[in-house]
C-alpha cells in the first residue's frame, strides 16, 4: 500500500459519468464511515447487547432439539425442589408435636416422595447440562467459523481502518465468552430461575446488568489492544531486541492491561451489589411475609379459634408459600453467575454478530459477477481518482487514466507513494475507486466474479509472504490442481529449485510462520514460482526481484522474460532499478499519484532533463564520495560459483509456527503434562500476596456469607415451630414473629454487605494477579533469546494466545472459584457445627452421607473437565487455529490476490471440528454427573426423612430437632452441590499455572534485558569473527558457517556480498547477540561479546535490516525509538538526513500520523526511510545496513546514500553493509565475498576487480551488463 504525497491537479480527458458520480458518493459515504468507526466493536463503550434471539440464531433442527431439552431439563431441575415442597408443606400439619401417633407413616410417605422427586431431578439434571453444553459447543464453534469467513472475506479497506492486530486475538476471546454464556451456564440460570416466585427479586438481581455489561465491553476492548501489543512485538522481537525496546513495550502492554483491570474490578462490584440488594430485599420480603403468615395463624388457630375452611391460613399453608419463596431467593443468588455469564455472552456476541452482519464492499465468495470466456488482458483506468479509507482527505490519485494493450508490458517507476503500487491494488481490486473506472477487456472490474478476476491476475509483492506449511504447498496456493512436476517446474523457473532440493526434506520442507525459516531471497524465489504456476493471462509484479542477488536476479528475470514470450500476457512491473524493465514495451513515470511521462526506453530518455532520463543518469553514474586509504588483504584461490543452496540465513522475523491440520493429531500423542513442571498452587498465592489486605477482607466477606446460610437455617426452624405453637396466645406469638422478622432484616442487611465486599475485594485481587501475572510472563517471553522464538510451539500467535487463555483461568480461580469454593468449605464446617447442636444422631447419619457427596462432586469435577485427554486435543487444534488465523488477517493482501479466503476457512473449520465429538462425549458424561449429584441431594433427604419418623416416634428427638437439623441442611445444599464447579477451575488453573511458569522460570540463553556484563568506558569499533562454526537451532544439522573469520578494523565500512543464503544476514544476527555461536567467539574492540552488557551492546549498535518494522504508533514514536527521549527536533533532524522529512510534513498529521500495524498505511520505501531516521536517531558506533536501501527508488536512494556516507564522515563509525546492488557498496573499505558460510574473496573494489577469474568480478561484471 502506497502513502499519498501531496496530490497536483490533473485535467482529465473525459468527464466522469453519473455512474460514476453514484459510486463515488457511495465509496466516499462507506469511507466515512469506517474512518468513524475504526474499531470493529462501536466506540460506544455504554456496552451494546445483542438479543438472546440472535445470540441462538446459529441453531440448527438438531441444536434447536438439544436446546429444548435442555429447556426442559433445566426446568424440570428447578422445579423439582419447589413441588416437593409444596407437597411437604400438606404434610407438616401432620407433624404437630403435640400428635406424635402418625408421624412415621408420614415422614415414609415424604420419604418416599424424595426418592421419586430425586430420580426426576437426576434425569432433568443429564438433560439440563448434556444437552447445553453440547449445542453451545456446536453453536460457538458455527458463529466462529462464521466470524472468521466473515473476517477473511472483507474488502482491504475494512483492514485499514480496524486493527488488524487485535482481530486475531479477539476472535479467540470473544467466541469463547460467547460459548460460555451459551452453554451449561444457561442450564444453570434456567435451572435456578424456574425456582424463583417473585418478579420484584428478578427485577433488582438485574438492576446490576447495564454496570456489568459495560465493564465487560470495556474489558473486551482492552484486552483486544494488550493482545495487539503482545502480538506485534512477539512477531517483531528482533527488532524489540535491537532496540532495547522491551520496557517500551511492557509498558504499553502494562497500560492497556489498567484499563482491563478497572472494567474487571467494576465487573465484581456490580456482581456483588445486585446479588447482595437481591437477597436483602428478599429477606425483607420474607420478614414481612413472615409476620404476615404469623398473623394469619395467630387469628386463625389461637386462642379458641380453629379455622377450617379452604381461606384459613394453618402452618402447613404458611410454610408451603415462605419455603418456595426461600428457595426462589437462593436462586436469585445462585443464578447470578449465570446472569452474568450471559450478560458477558451478549457483549462479546455483538462485535462478532456486526462483523458477521456488515456486508463486505468486494466479497469473495458472494457468486455474483461475470466471468468472461477468454481474458485477452487489455487493461485500462479512466478518470481514477482515489483514497485510502484510512485516510480519506487525501487523495492518492486524481483523474488517473492507463491503457494497456493485451499482451503489453508496461513499467511502472516514479518515488516511493508515487501511487505505482495503488494501480496494482486497484486492479487486483483490494479497494474500489471513489470515481472513475477500473476495466479488463472492457469490463468494469466491479462487474466482474471477484474470485475468477483475482484467478486471472499473478501477483508477487515487493515484500513476499508465505505460510506455515511446507514450500510445495506455498507454490501450489497459486494453482491449486497443480501436480508436483508443475510445481517443481515453476520452481526451476524462479532459480528455486536448488536450494529448495539441497534441504533435506526438499520441498516438504516447513517454511515457518511466515517464512522464517528462509532468506529473504529464497522467500521471493518461492513468492515468483507461485505467481508462474498459476500462469495467468496478467502478471503483476511489484519489486518482484527486488530482495535477488545480481546472478539470481539475472536468471530468475530471464526465466521471466521467456514467460511472457512464450505467452501473450500482459505484464505491468513496478521496480526501482531500472536495468529490470528496460526492455518494457512502455514505461509510465509517477508523481504525486499521476503519470508524467510515458513512453519506452529509448524514447524516455531521449527527452532533455525528462523525469526517466534523470533516473536513468543518477543510476548509471552512482553517488561517489573520496575514496578512503585501502587496505590489501589476501585473497583466496576459491572461486566457486554463487548458488543460493545453503540452508537458511537468518530469519528475518521470530515466528516459524508449523501450522499443519494434519499434525494435530500426532502433535497431541506428545502430552503437554509430561513437558509442563510440576508446579505448586503456593506459588501463585506468593504472587497474588501484594493483595492480601484485599484477599483478607474478602475471605471474611465470604465466610460471613458462609455463617448466613445456617443461620438462616436456624431462623427458618425458629419460625416454622412457632407456626405450629398453637398453645400460644396471640400476643405471644406475635411479639415472637416480630422478633424473627427483625432477624431477617438484620440477615439481609448482613448478606448484602458481605456479598458485595466478597466479590469487590476478590475481584481487586484477582484482576491485579492476572495483570501481574501477564505482565510478568510478557516480561520473561521478551527475555528470550531469538532462538527460542524460532522453536514452533513458541511462535507469536501461540505465546499471545498463552498470555490470554491461561491468565483467564487463573482470574476463575482467584475470583469466582475461589470465592464460591470458600464460601461452600465454610458452610459446610458451620452445617455440621449447627447440626451437632441440634441433633447428634441426624448428624452422625449426614457424615455417613458425606462420601456420598464427594464421590458425587469428584464425578462431576472430571467430567466437566471433558478429560485431559480430550482437553489438550482441543488445546492443540486452538493453539494451531490462533497462529493460522494471525497469518491469514497478516497477509491478508495475499490471501485476497490468491483467493485463499475457502481454503484458510477451511482449515480454521478443520481445527474447530477435531474438538466436536470430544465436547459431545464431556457433554454426556457431565450431564449424568451433575443430574447424579443433584439427585443425591434427596435421595440424602429421603434417608433423613425415614431415619427421623423413627425416631420422632420414639420421641429420641423432637420435631424442632429434626426440623432444625432438616433446614439448615437444605439451605446449605445448594454450596455442595456448586463445589464440583470450583475443584473444575481449579484443575484448569494448576495447567494454566504450569505453562506460566514453564516460561517464567526459563533461564534464556541470552538474556534480553539482562545489564549483567561488561560496560567498556570507550568503543573504538574493532570488530573480529574468529573461527566461527555456527547452526540454527531450528537446523543444528545443518552448518551455517565453517571455520568463518573476518576482522573489521575500527571505523572502516565492510561490505559483505554474495548469493542469497550464503550467510551475510547471519554475521548481522551474531553481531547482534541475536544468537551465540557454537565454536570460535566475536569480539568488539577485543571482548568477546558474551562478556559485555547486552542492552549496552546493543546501544552502541544500529541495525537497519531488509525489511523494515514499524509499529503501531505515531512516525515519531516509530523515530524515536532509535533514542528514548529524544526531543521532537533530533527525531525531525533525523528524518531530513534519511530524506523522509518531505513525505512525513506533506502528511495531514505530519510526524503523529499513525502508520497503522506493520506499518500498512506507509509504502514500502517510506517504511525503510523511517527505519532508516531511526537508526541515524541513535548515532551508533556501529552501524549495520542489511540491505538498507533496497526498497528505494533511484533518487532517494542516491540521497539517503548521501546522507549515510555523510553520517559516515561525521564520526569514525564502524559500518557493515549487506547489500545485492554492488553500486551502493564499491566504495567499502573492504568487500568480503562470502559462499556457502565462508568467505571466498575479500579486498577493495579495485582489488577484487583485478582478479580474473574472481567470484566478484563476475558479479559486478553481470550487474552493469543487465
Amino acid at each position: 500500500m502506497t502513502s499519498p504525497q501531496s496530490p497536483q491537479p490533473y485535467v482529465a480527458a473525459e468527464s466522469p459519468s453519473k455512474l460514476d458520480s453514484a459510486r463515488s458518493s457511495l465509496a466516499i459515504l462507506n469511507n466515512d464511515k469506517k474512518a468513524l468507526s475504526p474499531d470493529p466493536v462501536s466506540d460506544d463503550k455504554s456496552s451494546k447487547l445483542v438479543s438472546l434471539k440472535d445470540l441462538l440464531s446459529y441453531a440448527d433442527g438438531s441444536d434447536k432439539l438439544l436446546m429444548a431439552g435442555g429447556i426442559v431439563g433445566a426446568a424440570a431441575a428447578g422445579i423439582a425442589q419447589p413441588i416437593q415442597i409444596v407437597l411437604l408443606g400438606d404434610v407438616l400439619n401432620d407433624l404437630n408435636p403435640s400428635d406424635t401417633s402418625s408421624i412415621s407413616s408420614n415422614i415414609n410417605d415424604v420419604a418416599l416422595i424424595y426418592v421419586f422427586v430425586g430420580l426426576a431431578a437426576t434425569v432433568a439434571g443429564f438433560l439440563q447440562v448434556a444437552c447445553w453444553s453440547t449445542t453451545a459447543s456446536r453453536q460457538a464453534k458455527r458463529i466462529r467459523s462464521a466470524y472468521v469467513r466473515a473476517i477473511l472475506t472483507k474488502e482491504i479497506g475494512w483492514f485499514d481502518v480496524n486493527k488488524p492486530m487485535q482481530l486475531a486475538s479477539r476472535v479467540a476471546e470473544t467466541t469463547v465468552k460467547v460459548q460460555e454464556g451459551m452453554g451449561r451456564k444457561v442450564g444453570d440460570g434456567l435451572h435456578y430461575f424456574s425456582m424463583v416466585v417473585s418478579g420484584i427479586v428478578i427485577g433488582l438481581a438485574f438492576l446490576a446488568v447495564k454496570v456489568l455489561s459495560k465493564a465487560t465491553q470495556v474489558g473486551i476492548e482492552a484486552y483486544g489492544q494488550a493482545g495487539a501489543i503482545a502480538q506485534e512485538s512477539l512477531s517483531n522481537v528482533r527488532t524489540v531486541h535491537m532496540f532495547n525496546a522491551s520496557s517500551h513495550f511492557i509498558g504499553k502492554y502494562e497500560k492497556a492491561l489498567d484499563e482491563a483491570t478497572r472494567a474487571g474490578i467494576q465487573k465484581g462490584f456490580a456482581v456483588g451489589w445486585g446479588t447482595g440488594l437481591s437477597f436483602f430485599t428478599m429477606l425483607c420480603a420474607f420478614a414481612i411475609g413472615m409476620f404476615y403468615g404469623a398473623h394469619k395463624v395467630a387469628n386463625d388457630h389461637l386462642e379458641g379459634e380453629n379455622c377450617t375452611g379452604s381461606g384459613c391460613y394453618d402452618g402447613g399453608r404458611v410454610l408451603t408459600v415462605f419455603f418456595s419463596v426461600l428457595v426462589g431467593s437462593m436462586a436469585i443468588g445462585q443464578a447470578a453467575p449465570s446472569a452474568e455469564a450471559v450478560t458477558a455472552a451478549r457483549v462479546a456476541a455483538y462485535s462478532v454478530f456486526q462483523t458477521i452482519k456488515q456486508a463486505s464492499l468486494i466479497d469473495p465468495l458472494s457468486g455474483q459477477g461475470k466471468r468472461l470466456e477468454t481474458v485477452s488482458g487489455q487493461i485500462e483506468l479512466k478518470d481514477v481518482t482515489f483514497a485510502y479509507p484510512s485516510r480519506p482527505d487525501v487523495q492518492v490519485c486524481r483523474n488517473y487514466s492507463l491503457t494497456i494493450a493485451a499482451g503489453e508490458t508496461v513499467a511502472l517507476v516514479g518515488p516511493s507513494g508515487s501511487g505505482k503500487s495503488t494501480t496494482v491494488s486497484l486492479l487486483e481490486r483490494f479497494y474500489d475507486p471513489s470515481s472513475g473506472t477500473v476495466s479488463i477487456d472492457g469490463e468494469d472490474v466491479r462487474e466482474l466474479h471477484v474470485t475468477w478476476l483475482r484467478q486471472q491476475i499473478g501477483l508477487v509483492g515487493q515484500e513476499p509472504v508465505l505460510f506455515p506449511v511446507s514450500i510445495k504447498d506455498n507454490i501450489r496456493y497459486g494453482s491449486p490442481s497443480a501436480t508436483d512436476e508443475q510445481v517443481e517446474e515453476a520452481a526451476k523457473m524462479a532459480n528455486a529449485y536448488s536450494f529448495i532440493q539441497s534441504f533435506p526434506a526438499g520441498f516438504d520442507t516447513q517454511v515457518g510462520e511466515c517464512g522464517t525459516q528462509l532468506s529473504g531471497g529464497q522467500k521471493q524465489r518461492i513468492a515468483i514460482a507461485r505467481a508462474i504456476v498459476k500462469n495467468p493471462p496478467i502478471l503483476l509484479l511489484d519489486e518482484a526481484t527486488s530482495a535477488l542477488d545480481t546472478e539470481s536476479e539475472r536468471v530468475v528475470q530471464d526465466s521471466l522474460d521467456r514467460l511472457l514470450a512464450r505467452s501473450k500476457r500482459t505484464t505491468i512491473l513496478i521496480a526501482h532499478r531500472l536495468s529490470t524493465i528496460r526492455n518494457a514495451n512502455r514505461i509510465a513515470v509517477h508523481r504525486d499519484g499521476a503519470i508524467v511521462e510515458i513512453g519506452s526506453h529509448d524514447q524516455l530518455v531521449q527527452i532533455p532533463n525528462g523525469h526517466y532520463r534523470l533516473l536513468v543518469e543518477a543510476q548509471s553514474h552512482p553517488h561517489t564520495e573520496a575514496k578512503q586509504e585501502k587496505t590489501s588483504f589476501p585473497v583466496s584461490d576459491e572461486s566457486r560459483a554463487l548458488e543460493a543452496s545453503t540452508p537458511a540465513d537468518s530469519p528475518q522475523n521470530p515466528d516459524n509456527m508449523e501450522i499443519n491440520s494434519e499434525d494435530i493429531d500426532s502433535a497431541s500423542s506428545k502430552t503437554e503434562a509430561e513437558e509442563l513442571p510440576v508446579v505448586a498452587m503456593s506459588r501463585i498465592w506468593k504472587m497474588a500476596s501484594l493483595e492480601w489486605k484485599f484477599l483478607a477482607v474478602g475471605s471474611l466477606g465470604a465466610i460471613v456469607n458462609a455463617a448466613v446460610f445456617p443461620t438462616w437455617g436456624v431462623i427458618t426452624t425458629k419460625v416454622t415451630v412457632l407456626f405450629f405453637a398453637y398453645g400460644k396466645t396471640k400476643h405471644e406469638m406475635m411479639h415472637d414473629a416480630r422478633i424473627w422478622a427483625l432477624g431477617f432484616v438484620a440477615l439481609g442487611v448482613v448478606f448484602g454487605l458481605s456479598k458485595l465486599v466478597q466479590h469487590y475485594s476478590f475481584a481487586v485481587a484477582s484482576e491485579r494477579l492476572v495483570t501481574r501475572v501477564r505482565l510478568a510472563t510478557f516480561r520473561a517471553m521478551l527475555r528470550q533469546e531469538i532462538g527460542w522464538f524460532d522453536l514452533a510451539e513458541n511462535s507469536s500467535g501461540a505465546l499471545v494466545s498463552r498470555l490470554t487463555t491461561d491468565s483467564a483461568t487463573l482470574q476463575a480461580m482467584t475470583s469466582e472459584t475461589l470465592n464460591r469454593w470458600l464460601v461452600n468449605v465454610t458452610t459446610i464446617v458451620i452445617v455440621f457445627v449447627v447440626c451437632f447442636f441440634f441433633s447428634w444422631q441426624m448428624t452422625l447419619v449426614l457424615l455417613a452421607m458425606a462420601p456420598v457427596l464427594t464421590i458425587s462432586s469428584f464425578l462431576t469435577t472430571q467430567a466437566v473437565s471433558g478429560g485431559s485427554a480430550g482437553a489438550k486435543k482441543n488445546n492443540d487444534a486452538d493453539a494451531a487455529a490462533g497462529p493460522l488465523l494471525t497469518t491469514a488477517i497478516d497477509s491478508i493482501r495475499t490471501v485476497a490476490s490468491l483467493n485463499m479466503e475457502k481454503n484458510l476457512d477451511a482449515q480454521y473449520t478443520h481445527f474447530l471440528d477435531v474438538s466436536k465429538h470430544t465436547d459431545a462425549k464431556a457433554g454426556v458424561v457431565g450431564g449424568a454427573a451433575f443430574g447424579f449429584s443433584l439427585g443425591v441431594i434427596f435421595w440424602v433427604s429421603a434417608l433423613l426423612f425415614y431415619v427421623n419418623g423413627i425416631w420422632i416416634s420414639h420421641e429420641i428427638i423432637t420435631f424442632e430437632d429434626m426440623f432444625g437439623v432438616l433446614m439448615v441442611f437444605s439451605l446449605s445444599s445448594f454450596s455442595v452441590s456448586m463445589s464440583a464447579q470450583g475443584a473444575t477451575d481449579m484443575e484448569k488453573a494448576k495447567q494454566s499455572a504450569q505453562r506460566v511458569f514453564q516460561v517464567l522460570d526459563r533461564i534464556p540463553e541470552i538474556d534480553a534485558m539482562s545489564s549483567a556484563g561488561i560496560v567498556l568506558p570507550h568503543v573504538e569499533g574493532e570488530l573480529e569473527f574468529h573461527e566461527l562454526e555456527f547452526t540454527y537451532p531450528v537446523r543444528p544439522d545443518t552448518m551455517v558457517y565453517r571455520d568463518f573469520s573476518l576482522k573489521v578494523t575500527r571505523g572502516e565500512t565492510v561490505a559483505l556480498v554474495g548469493a542469497s543464503g550464503s550467510g551475510k544476514s547471519t554475521a548481522i544476527s551474531l553481531l547482534e547477540r541475536f544468537y551465540d555461536p557454537m565454536a570460535g567467539k566475536v569480539t568488539l574492540d577485543g571482548n568477546d561479546l558474551r562478556d559485555l552488557s547486552l542492552p549496552w551492546l546493543r546501544e552502541r549498535i544500529s541495525l537497519v535490516s531488509q525489511e523494515p518494522v514499524l509499529f503501531a504508533g505515531s512516525i515519531a514514536e516509530n523515530i524515536a525509538l532509535g533514542k528514548p527521549g529524544a526531543t521532537r527536533d533530533e527525531v525531525v533532524e533525523a528524518a531530513k538526513q534519511a530524506n523522509a522529512f518531505e513525505f512525513i510534513h506533506n502528511l495531514p498529521k505530519s510526524f503523529d500520523t499513525d502508520v497503522g500495524d506493520h506499518g500498512a498505511q506507509v509504502s514500502g520505501g517510506q517504511k525503510q526511510r523511517i527505519a532508516i531516521a531511526r537508526a541515524i536517531l541513535r548515532n551508533p558506533e556501529v552501524l549495520l545496513l542489511d540491505e538498507a536501501t533496497s526498497a528505494l527508488d533511484n533518487e532517494s536512494e542516491r540521497v539517503v546514500q548521501t546522507s549515510l556516507d555523510r553520517l559516515l564522515a561525521a564520526r569514525q563509525r564502524t559500518t557493515i553493509i549487506v547489500a545485492h546492488r554492488l553500486s551502493t557498496i564499491r566504495n567499502a573499505d573492504l568487500i568480503a565475498v562470502t559462499d556457502h558460510g565462508t568467505i571466498v574473496e575479500k579486498g577493495t573494489h579495485d582489488q577484487l576487480m583485478q582478479l580474473s577469474d574472481g567470484v566478484y568480478r563476475r558479479l559486478v561484471e553481470l550487474q552493469i551488463g543487465s
